[in-house]
């Protein structure tokens, strides 16, 4: 399980939530997504939060801001494929995560380095309520068109969190019911 943070979600602070969400689902890595911080409170969030996720042994990926991964010595980023074609030096790290949205991206982000595919949304979610979800079948063709391990996302439950697994998703990767601890 990988727990993707939006404190737009969290009533209370997104570090008590986090904090209570690897206690309670163990996840193996937590991506800071938080879009609307500045990066000043975006490098202030992520340098507090290190610790706590390398005594969990859980990765922690930096979301699009590749100078503030670079400056917390983080190795592992999160970004879509416009973002990755800009990076540059992908050696500075060692987990490079992108966001894809259909079978044409996949090569592309295998070509530009990419060491996982996020792919979704897969079901109904109330993050996205107008857009149609690309469903299990869509998902089977993108982690056998990929060489690269594929997570899921989107309307993820307990009810169905096994489907995008047999499916051939590696892992699944969860955010509403991350911040509001129903998962």
């Amino acid at each position: 399980m990988v727990i993707f943070t939006n404190s737009m979600l969290v009533e209370s602070s997104l570090q008590d939530v986090i904090e209570k969400c690897i206690k309670k689902y163990k996840p193996t890595a937590v991506y800071l997504r938080e879009k609307h911080l500045s990066d000043e409170e975006y490098y202030a969030f992520a340098k507090a939060l290190l610790p706590k996720c390398e005594s969990n042994n859980i990765r922690l990926y930096v979301c699009h801001r590749v100078e503030i991964a670079k400056r917390l010595g983080i190795k592992n980023l999160h970004t879509n494929l416009e973002n990755l074609s800009k990076i540059g030096t992908i050696c500075d790290f060692d987990n490079i995560s992108v966001a894809i949205h259909s079978k044409d991206e996949v090569e592309e982000a295998q070509k530009f380095g990419a060491k996982s595919l996020v792919y979704g949304h897969i079901f109904k979610t109330t993050c996205k309520p107008n857009l149609q979800p690309r469903g299990l079948e869509n998902l089977k063709e993108i982690c056998t068109l990929s060489d690269l391990p594929v997570i899921a996302i989107g309307g993820i439950t307990r009810e169905n969190y096994k489907d995008v697994l047999q499916a051939g998703s590696q892992d699944f990767a969860i955010m509403s019911s991350a911040m509001t601890l129903t998962f």
